[in-house]
């Protein structure tokens, strides 16, 4: 009886762990199937390198930025996304500009200057297409790349006249080029959160680029009605100063990446975050000796510059070069 119930044991535990293996197959057999996540930003998603080089708003440095010149350049230096600032317009379609009002980094004044207000919500897309979003550039030369030559008179040439962009176009670019490209929505004065959502989900449907895209924003409400709107697309959390709980505040979002200022992480916090899954995407570095003291900081998973031409010889170095495809 004894001998009995010893082999009867002996043969459960067997089958136990035959079904627990087989299981395990079972499982394995779907991740395959279901791949990796298609969007390299998504939490827990594998990234084609360890550290990835974003160019703020394009090749800043080498070009009028964010303009379709900048995504050139910065391709050309091998960035793995340039990230953009897109605000509304006044006809409710998105481009690309940095800031609320248009008179740094265009001609507005010679070409409207009897308008009250040089908001870019106060202008429709086809009166922005009127400016020279390039020459800007030129005259002020606001790195000094060409004084240093780096900028060669073809190109500067080239720049006088650069159209600001649409997102479309900016997404069309990036679909192209079988690049990724990071969204960052400014507030707009007059349109709910809800409604920006909205336009901007369906365009980034319409235009196929939802497995090339992180949107990212301060307004963190836009975030949140982003997610809801249950895309599947990333959304980056952008912040001056870390949240007073960061971690329960990313996942109370549906958050997947992580973008503080120089003042808004610590060592700690993003190793914790690395772990977790979460991206964590610096910005704005352009010293050489700082990209390589966070490049190799536990956890960071993305540099936002406006040197990508630098930025891309250090990771190289410190990382090898990154795989075919990018």
């Amino acid at each position: 009886m004894t001998g009995t119930s010893r082999e009867t044991a002996s043969s459960r535990k067997k089958r136990d762990v035959t079904l627990i293996t087989l299981a395990g197959f079972a499982l394995v057999a779907l991740l395959v199937a279901a791949g990796e996540p298609d969007n390299v930003f998504l939490r827990g998603a594998q990234r084609p390198r360890s550290v990835l080089n974003i160019a703020h708003a394009g090749a800043a440095s080498l070009a009028p930025q964010n303009t379709l010149a900048a995504g050139r350049k910065a391709l050309q230096a091998g960035a793995d996304l340039w990230g953009v600032d897109v605000r509304l317009t006044r006809d409710g379609d998105f481009v690309l500009m940095h800031d609320a009002t248009l008179e740094r980094t265009t001609n507005v004044a010679d070409v409207f200057p009897d308008r009250p207000s040089w908001r870019v919500e106060d202008f429709t897309v086809s009166e922005l297409k009127e400016l020279d979003a390039g020459s800007w550039f030129v005259a002020t030369d606001p790195f000094g790349r060409i004084e240093s030559g780096e900028v060669p008179e073809d190109e500067r040439e080239a720049y006088v006249g650069e159209k600001i962009p649409t997102l479309a176009e900016a997404l069309e670019f990036t679909r192209r080029h079988d690049w990724r490209i990071d969204i960052e929505v400014k507030a707009a004065s007059d349109v709910p959160a809800e409604e920006i959502a909205v336009k901007l989900v369906a365009l980034i449907e319409q235009t196929g680029t939802q497995d090339r895209v992180l949107v990212s924003s301060f307004d963190h409400r836009l975030l949140a009605a982003i997610e809801r709107l249950g895309s599947g697309i990333p959304i980056g959390v952008l912040v001056i100063v870390a949240p007073w709980n960061p971690i329960e505040y990313l996942e109370a979002l549906g958050a997947d990446v992580y973008a503080p200022s120089p003042v808004g992480f610590t060592p700690d916090l993003v190793a914790r975050l690395g772990a977790l899954g979460f991206g964590v995407h610096l910005w704005t570095y352009n010293d050489e000796r700082q990209m390589r003291r966070f490049a190799v900081m536990e956890g960071v998973s993305g540099i936002y510059t406006d040197f990508p031409q630098r930025l891309e010889p250090v990771l190289v170095e410190l990382f090898g070069a990154k795989a075919g495809g990018g």
